[in-house]
C-alpha cells in the first residue's frame, strides 16, 4: 500500500521550514498538526471497488472498505482464513465442508450491528448484491468469482436450463458477443470511408464531426449492425431513425472517448524524454517546453537524426547511410507551436485532425479502439444471451438465480446451523433495513462449489461495498430493491447500460463509500464530498468512519501524491509522515542517517514481480517478441536498487509466492529450459555482439509480410528515468536501433489504464500478486479481466488461422491452469503452475525482471501505532485505524 498524509504542506513552506514549493498548502500555520499523512503515487481516478486496476486507486478505496474475511500468512506462504469478532471482517465465522466427494459448501456467517459510513446498516442483501454483480455475465471488472464452478452459475450467466458445458456456452457468448462488436464499430468505419474519402484520392479522407453526423442521419443501416444492437426479436419493432440515433450516440461515445486519450497523452508526454542523456540533453531548453513534448510525443514535431557518412564517420562503414539515435541534429515541424501553443490548442490541434483524416486508425490503432470493442462487445453480450438463452414467463429470467448460492433465513426453512465449531441461530425474520430482526439470530449465506477449488476461499474474501449507493442512479435515488427470497439482488442482469451508467457512473466512479476505517471527506472535513473536493490538488481527503467496529484512533488522515524520488525530501520535511520510496543504495544510506532524528525504517520482500510485457496483438510475430526479449539484460534493473534488495527473477512469478520453482533444496531456483532461456536472459559471458547474433536469428524467422520493426517501450510511471528498467529499455533501444529497428523509449503516467484497453506495444510494470499462486485472471482463455487484453488475446482470439501458433499455446496454458484448480496440495500444484509458466515464456509476452524489497519509512515522532514485524504478505498499514498522532 503506498499512502501519504498531506495536512500542512504548504504550510510548512509559508512558516518557512522548507521549500516544498510544489506540495499544496492544507491549514495555515499551526504548531499542532491534526491529520496522519500518507504518501501514495500517482493516481487514475478510479476508486471503484468493482473496476478499479490501478494499485494506488485500490488502496484509496481500501480506505473505505472490509472484506468478507481477512487472512494470516506465515513466512512459509501458509495461510489462515479468519473471520471473527476481533478482526474487521464482515464475517463472524466461516466453515468449509467438504464430506460430499461432488461439492464443497462454504457457509459464512453474517455479523450483526455492522454500518457503512454513511449510517446505513451492512446486511446479507448488500452480500447478495457484491456477489450478483461479480458474477453477472457482463461485468468485466478484475475479479474473476466467476471462474469458480459455482453450482448453477453457468445456468445462470448463459440463461440456459439444460446447463451443458459451461466453458463451452461462455465462449460461445463471448466470441459471438465480440463479433457484434466488431460489427458495430464497423458500421461507423463505413461510414466514415463511404462519406469521407477524398475524391482522387485511395486512402485519404476528410470528414470532420459535423459531417460524420449528417452522412449518419441518412445512412442505411445495415442488417448486421441492428443485430448488433438489439436482440434478434426487437428488431422489427425499431425504426430506421431508432438505430441511426443508436450510431450517432456511438460515435459520439468515440469522441469523448479519443478526447480523454489525447488528453493522457498529453500528461503522459511531460515525463517522457530523458534530458539527462543523449539525445534530448543537448536539447534541454527545447524539451522544457510541454506543448513542444506533446506535439513530439505525437510525431508533428520529428527529430532529425545525423546520418553516418563516410566523410564524416570514415571508421563506420557498416553504417554508412543509417541513422545515429543517439545523435539529434535538429527537430522539423516546429512551425506548429506558432498557432498552437497552449496545452488546449494543442490537444484539440491533435484531436480534430485525427477526428477528421485519420478516424479510420482511430478506431482501429489508438487505445480508444480498445475502450470502444470493450464498451461494444460488453453490450453485446446481453444481447446474445437474449438470442440464445431460454426464456422466461413474460420478462423474466429463465434461471432467475444462481442455485449454488443461497440465504438459509431467506432460502430454506433451516433453523440452526454449526459453523467454525459453534451453532447460530439462523434469521428467518428481517426488519425492513434488512437486518435480522433478532438480535441473538444471524444471516448465513450458503455457497456451493462443484468439486473443489483452491481459489475459491480467496475469491469469497471480496469487501463488501453498499448496495443503496452503487445502485443509485436517477431512476433509483436510493438504490434498487433488493429481495432475496424474490430474487432481487440489486444488479440489472446481463445490463451493459447498468454497469456503465450505474456502476461506474462518475459518482461511483469519483467517490468510494464503504464500511472502513475511514470515509471520503474534504478539506473541510464535511460528509458527501464531490469528486473534486475529495482528491484536490494531489490530496485524498478520509475522515474517521465513526461507525467502523473498531475506534479510529486518528480523526483526519490524508493521502498525498508523492514521486517516490521526492519521498524523503517530504519525509523530512514533515510534510508526510510515512513514505515508500524506492529501495536504492541512495535513500537506505540517507535513512539510516535520519533515524538518530526519530524516523524509522521498516523492510520486507514485495509480494510482487517487475517485468517487461509486450502485446501480440500489437507485435504480432512471436520471433520479434522474442528477438526483443533478447535485447533486453534485465540484470541492469538491479542496479536502481540498493544491493541485496532487488535480484532477477527467471519466472512470471513472486519468489515469494509458494509455487515459484526451487530446487528440492528450496533454495536453488529452477531455470527455464535453453530454448527459453536463450531470450529470457543474457549469459554471464554473452557480449552485446553475441546479442545481435541472437536477435538477427530471431528476425531471421520472421516471415516477410511481419517484419515490422518499429516499436515503442513504455515505462509505466510519471518519470522515465526514475524507473528501475529504464536503463534496460535504454540499452536494448540502441542495441535494435543500432540493428535498423525504428524503437522510441518513454514514460506514461496513465500506462496502466492504457494497459486495460490492450493498447501498448511493450511496457515494464509491476504485478502485485495474490496470496494463492492462481494464474486464471491473467493468462487464462477465459478470463474477462483487462489484463489479457495487453496481451494480445482479443487479436488472438478473433484471428485464430493467423495466430495459429499463439492460439495452440494458450489453449495448453488455459488447460492447465484449470488442472491446478482441481486440485488443494501444494506439492501437487507447484508443477503444473512451471508447466503453466513455460507456455507464458513460449507465448513471448512477459519477461520477468526481478523481485525486490519494499521500503517504507515514517515519522516516529508524529505517528505511532505502525506494526514492526511486516513481510510480504503484510502491510505497515493493515491495521490504518490503529494509527494515531504523537501527542
Amino acid at each position: 500500500m503506498n499512502k501519504k498524509k498531506l495536512v500542512r504542506t504548504m504550510a510548512l513552506v509559508i512558516c518557512g521550514a522548507v521549500g516544498l514549493a510544489s506540495l499544496p498548502a492544507l491549514s495555515g500555520c499551526k504548531s499542532k498538526k491534526d491529520s496522519i499523512v500518507l504518501m501514495t503515487e500517482e493516481l487514475s481516478g478510479l476508486f471503484n471497488p468493482f473496476y478499479a486496476t490501478s494499485a494506488t486507486d485500490q488502496d484509496v478505496i481500501g480506505m473505505t472498505q472490509i472484506g468478507m474475511l481477512t487472512y494470516d500468512v506465515d513466512e512459509d506462504g501458509d495461510v489462515t482464513v479468519i473471520a471473527d469478532d476481533e478482526h474487521a471482517t464482515v464475517c463472524k465465522a466461516y466453515d468449509v465442508n467438504t464430506s460430499s466427494a461432488t461439492e464443497t459448501v462454504y457457509s459464512f456467517v453474517i455479523k450483526n450491528g455492522l454500518k457503512f459510513s454513511d449510517g446505513k446498516p451492512l446486511t446479507v442483501n448488500d452480500v447478495f448484491f457484491n456477489l450478483y454483480e461479480y458474477l453477472d455475465p457482463v461485468y468485466t471488472g478484475s475479479s474473476t468469482m466467476y471462474s469458480i464452478k459455482i453450482k448453477g452459475l453457468t445456468d445462470y450467466r448463459t440463461q440456459k436450463r439444460s446447463g451443458g458445458s459451461g466453458t463451452e456456452l461462455e465462449e460461445q457468448i463471448s466470441s459471438g458477443a465480440m463479433t457484434y462488436a466488431r460489427t458495430r464499430r464497423q458500421e461507423l468505419l463505413d461510414i466514415y470511408e463511404q462519406y469521407g474519402k477524398i475524391e482522387g484520392s485511395t486512402s485519404s479522407y476528410s470528414l470532420g464531426e459535423e459531417g460524420m453526423k449528417a452522412a449518419i442521419s441518412e445512412w442505411p443501416v445495415s442488417e448486421g449492425y441492428k443485430s448488433a444492437v438489439v436482440p434478434e426479436d426487437e428488431i422489427a419493432s425499431k425504426s430506421e431513425d431508432y438505430f441511426r440515433d443508436q450510431l450517432t450516440k456511438d460515435y459520439e461515445f468515440v469522441l469523448k472517448t479519443f478526447k480523454e486519450e489525447i488528453e493522457s497523452d498529453f500528461r503522459a508526454a511531460k515525463e517522457s524524454f530523458d534530458t539527462t542523456t543523449m539525445p534530448y540533453s543537448q536539447w534541454k531548453n527545447k524539451i522544457s517546453n510541454d506543448v513542444f513534448k506533446f506535439f513530439l510525443y505525437e510525431g508533428y514535431i520529428t527529430p532529425k537524426y545525423h546520418v553516418y557518412t563516410e566523410a564524416a564517420d570514415p571508421n563506420d562503414s557498416d553504417k554508412w547511410g543509417r541513422e545515429d539515435k543517439t545523435r539529434i541534429e535538429e527537430f522539423t515541424g516546429e512551425g506548429i507551436l506558432n498557432s498552437f501553443n497552449t496545452q488546449e490548442k494543442a490537444i484539440n490541434r491533435v484531436y480534430e485532425d485525427n477526428i477528421t483524416s485519420e478516424f479510420l486508425n482511430v478506431l482501429t490503432g489508438w487505445g480508444t479502439a480498445g475502450t470502444v470493442l470493450t464498451e461494444f462487445a460488453g453490450a453485446a453480450t446481453e444481447i446474445v444471451i437474449k438470442n440464445t438463452g431460454d426464456k422466461g414467463a413474460g420478462n423474466a429470467l429463465a434461471v432467475p438465480n444462481i442455485s449454488g448460492i443461497v440465504s438459509l433465513g431467506h432460502n430454506t426453512a433451516i433453523q440452526t446451523v454449526q459453523v467454525g465449531g459453534n451453532s447460530y441461530k439462523v434469521a428467518h425474520q428481517h426488519n425492513d433495513d434488512g437486518t435480522p430482526a433478532n438480535s441473538d439470530e444471524y444471516d448465513v449465506v450458503q455457497i456451493t462449489v462443484n468439486g473443489r477449488d483452491p481459489k475459491a476461499i480467496y475469491n469469497f474474501g471480496f469487501s463488501v461495498a453498499p448496495a443503496h449507493y452503487y445502485t443509485a442512479d436517477d431512476a433509483h435515488p436510493n438504490g434498487r430493491d433488493i429481495d432475496i427470497a424474490n430474487n432481487k439482488f440489486g444488479v440489472d442482469y446481463a445490463s451493459s447500460s447498468f454497469q456503465s451508467n450505474t456502476i461506474k457512473s462518475l459518482k461511483h466512479v469519483e467517490v468510494p463509500v464503504g464500511a472502513g476505517a475511514y470515509q471520503a471527506t474534504n478539506r473541510k472535513n464535511e460528509n458527501n464530498p464531490s469528486g473534486n473536493d475529495f482528491v484536490n490538488s494531489n490530496i485524498v481527503y478520509f475522515k474517521a468512519n465513526p461507525h467502523f467496529m473498531f475506534d479510529v484512533k486518528t480523526e483526519k488522515l490524508r493521502l498525498q501524491v508523492v514521486s517516490p524520488s521526492d519521498a524523503l525530501d517530504v519525509l523530512q520535511s514533515g510534510a508526510v509522515d510515512f513514505v515508500t520510496p524506492q529501495f536504492t543504495s541512495a535513500n537506505s544510506t540517507r535513512l539510516r542517517g535520519m533515524t538518530k532524528n526519530g524516523f524509522v525504517k521498516l523492510d520486507a520482500w514485495q509480494l510482487g514481480y517487475g517485468y517487461i510485457g509486450i502485446n501480440a496483438g500489437k507485435v504480432k510475430d512471436v520471433n520479434i517478441r522474442k528477438a526483443i526479449m533478447a535485447a533486453m539484460q534485465t540484470s541492469l534493473a538491479l542496479n536502481y536498487y540498493d544491493t541485496g534488495t532487488c535480484e532477477n527473477i527467471d519466472w512470471p512469478m513472486s519468489k515469494m509466492n509458494w509455487a515459484y520453482p526451487f530446487e528440492a533444496d528450496k533454495v536453488t531456483p529452477i531455470k527455464p529450459d535453453a530454448n527459453q532461456y536463450d531470450y529470457t536472459q543474457w549469459g554471464s559471458n554473452e557480449t552485446v555482439a553475441d546479442i545481435k547474433a541472437k536477435i538477427q536469428k530471431y528476425m531471421n524467422l520472421v516471415p516477410e509480410g511481419r517484419r515490422n520493426f518499429k516499436v515503442t517501450f513504455t515505462i509505466a510511471g510519471a518519470s522515465i528515468t526514475e524507473h528501475p528498467t529504464y536503463e534496460v529499455f535504454k540499452q536494448a533501444s540502441e542495441i535494435l536501433n543500432d540493428m535498423g529497428w525504428e524503437v522510441t523509449v518513454r514514460a506514461d503516467s496513465q500506462a496502466l489504464t492504457k494497459l486495460s484497453t490492450g493498447s501498448l506495444e511493450v511496457w515494464a510494470a509491476a504485478w502485485g500478486s495474490t496470496i494463492d499462486p492462481d494464474m486464471y485472471q491473467v493468462y487464462h482463455k477465459n478470463s474477462s479481466a483487462t489484463s489479457v487484453l495487453a496481451w494480445g488475446y482479443r487479436e488472438i482470439k478473433e484471428s485464430p488461422s493467423y495466430y495459429s501458433y499463439e492460439t495452440g499455446v494458450i489453449n495448453k496454458l488455459s488447460d492447465v491452469i484449470d488442472d491446478a484448480r482441481e486440485l488443494m496440495e501444494k506439492d501437487e500444484r507447484t508443477p503444473l503452475y512451471k508447466e503453466a509458466m513455460e507456455y507464458v515464456l513460449d507465448l513471448a509476452v512477459e519477461l520477468p525482471v526481478y523481485q525486490r524489497k519494499n521500503l517504507y519509512a515514517y515519522n516516529g515522532k508524529t505517528v505511532k501505532g505502525f506494526p514492526q514485524n511486516v513481510n510480504a504478505y503484510t502491510s505497515p498499514l493493515e491495521k490504518v485505524w490503529e494509527l494515531e498522532l504523537v501527542k
